[in-house]
């Protein structure tokens, strides 16, 4: 076995793997607080990268600028769709606030075809050409600018709910939402910017990862099969689980794609859900219930 190229294909993994845990803690945010299946999560970062793009394009702004503008707006987003759809059937049944984050996704993305068009577009940055050595690994500057940016997320997201007045909030209500709310914590609250994060992830992770593929308005089809595959296997409610699943799918799906095919690599995700579910059915860093 070439060392160079399995080398390389374990850098990719890591950058892939950590685009996915962007995507998943967002989702594993909302089922570990909310107790909410996302399916519209994909869509949020499907906004990221268009967000990006035109906030670009239209306005003249750096790559830089344009993500962060493009993480507060679609956090603004995620805020609205809690207000409009979530919180008002929090006290349905689960199956029914499911169907409606489905009809919010397919809601998003046609009206995404729409306002965008069909066409595939490219986020412009000045990292995505710049070629970066490191040892014998080669990555663009961009792919490197994915993992840096999401570790520094995943530090802060972990600070903030380890730490800060808010962050225990979050876990307090993940625990038992009732005597959360007997003790004086703001539910409401707690649902909106428990949503504005898990978007405002979820959109970074788009305006990271756009500049290295093409954008298209179903992107978020891609992008919740992802961190759906991820959180199954780290577990619903752990963000630890997220955290190694994304880059453990990331690092064998590149070596699958590598050495055996491209066309068998989308599949692997797949039969590591059949393969964790045998064998631990609640995944592998899985909580009874709230968040890790």
């Amino acid at each position: 076995m070439d060392f160079t190229v399995f080398a390389q294909q374990i850098a990719n993994g890591l950058v892939n793997g950590m685009a996915y845990v962007l995507i998943a803690t967002g989702l594993t945010l909302v089922f570990g607080v909310l107790r909410i299946v996302n399916f519209a999560h994909g869509e949020f970062y499907m906004l990221g990268a268009y967000i990006t793009y035109f906030v670009g394009t239209l306005f003249g702004l750096d790559y830089i600028a344009a993500a962060a503008i493009s993480a507060v707006v679609v956090a603004g987003l995620g805020v609205a769709a809690n207000k409009l759809i979530f919180w008002p059937l929090r006290r349905d049944h689960e199956f029914t606030i499911l169907l409606s984050s489905l009809g919010l996704a397919l809601l998003i993305a046609n009206g995404g075809e729409l306002l965008f068009g069909a066409d595939p577009k490219y986020v412009e940055s000045p990292f995505a050409d710049e070629v970066l050595e490191i040892g014998t690994v080669t990555l663009t500057q961009q792919r490197v600018l994915v993992f840096a940016a999401a570790v520094v997320a995943l530090i802060a997201v972990y600070l903030f709910i380890r730490y800060s007045r808010f962050g225990k909030m979050m876990r307090a209500t993940a625990q038992n939402p009732d005597g959360a709310a007997l003790t004086g914590i703001n539910i409401g609250l707690v649902h909106t910017y428990t949503f504005a994060l898990a978007c405002g992830l979820a959109a970074l992770s788009g305006a990271l990862v756009g500049p290295t593929v093409m954008i298209f308005p179903t992107i978020g089809n891609w992008a919740v099969l992802k961190g759906f595959i991820v959180v199954i296997m780290g577990g619903l409610g752990s963000v630890t689980g997220a955290l190694f699943a994304g880059l453990l799918l990331g690092v064998i799906e590149s070596l699958g794609g590598g050495y055996i095919s491209l066309g068998f690599m989308e599949a692997i995700g797949y039969a590591m859900i059949i393969a964790v579910l045998l064998w631990r059915p609640n995944g592998l860093f899985s909580t009874a219930r709230g968040l890790r």
